[in-house]
């Protein structure tokens, strides 16, 4: 976690989200906190096209990084699991 003040003084929190079933280093969530608003942060991750469609329905459509963050890890898991 990072906290940052934006020249305005408004303070922004960067944090970073790994799954222990990450198959990568690369494999990270990061998000913003700002004036009580979280948002996901676009990386290498977040942009490949099954993350992103993830992020669209679960973050966008739906409003909810809680169920974006659990389908992940249960793909995660499972990816792991059976392999």
């Amino acid at each position: 976690m990072n906290d940052e003040q934006q020249p305005n003084g408004i303070h922004v929190t960067r944090f970073t989200l790994q799954s222990v079933y990450a198959q990568t280093d690369d494999e990270k969530l990061e998000f913003l906190y700002e004036s009580g608003s979280t948002n996901i942060v676009v990386n290498g991750y977040t942009s490949q096209h099954e993350i992103a469609q993830q992020v669209d329905i679960f973050i966008r459509k739906m409003n909810s990084i809680p169920a974006f963050t659990a389908n992940l890890t249960m793909e995660s898991f499972n990816k792991r699991s059976i392999c």
